[in-house]
């Protein structure tokens, strides 16, 4: 997971030499995207994971490496991805967005994360802008529904998992309970 002082520390462009482009969109402002990067950061190593649907495609990129993310090798690749460090993770904010890649951004190893939407305006996701990611954790819906997929993530969801687990704990208590009288 990235590091909570991601979320507060600004962004020093100076100190920026590894970034790392996920293709959390279209491929085709991915690879805009990554020519943005070449002059927001000159000089620095661009890796850029793509889907594997879109490996040939990001052969027009001028990332120093592709990594190809395929759906069953999904944690072998995070694994990988995990073991270095990048200065920068970028995620591509659009309204097409790339379900299984959504959230590898915010697993990494990262000092910033920055935010790329479809006209290639960009920022440094900071815990001001939390609202941006609601919006693109959310799938890029309407502002509308972040809150009550906030609430649905944050609430429901435990109050269903413990609810669940409470009523399977009390069907196997139950069970040994009838197996102990029927022994006696």
């Amino acid at each position: 997971m990235a590091n909570p002082l991601t979320f507060l520390l600004p962004l020093r462009y100076d100190t920026v030499r590894t970034v790392l482009l996920v293709q959390s969109g279209p491929i085709d402002l991915a690879i805009a995207a990554t020519a943005r990067l070449r002059t927001l950061f000159p000089g620095c190593e661009i890796e850029l994971a793509v889907r594997e649907a879109d490996l040939d495609a990001a052969d027009a990129c001028e990332a120093d490496r592709v990594t190809p993310v395929r759906w069953p090798d999904r944690f072998e690749v995070l694994r990988t991805l995990r073991r270095r460090r990048y200065d920068a993770v970028v995620a591509l904010l659009s309204s097409r967005p790339s379900q299984y890649l959504r959230l590898l951004p915010y697993l990494l190893r990262t000092r910033t994360i920055l935010l790329f939407n479809d006209h290639l305006d960009y920022f440094p996701l900071h815990l001001t802008r939390l609202p941006a990611l609601l919006h693109h954790l959310s799938g890029g819906e309407a502002a509308g529904s972040v809150i009550p997929w906030l609430v649905g993530r944050a609430i429901v969801l435990p109050v269903a998992t413990a609810y669940l687990l409470g009523s399977t704990a009390r069907l196997y208590l139950r069970a040994a309970q009838r197996r102990r009288r029927a022994d006696s």
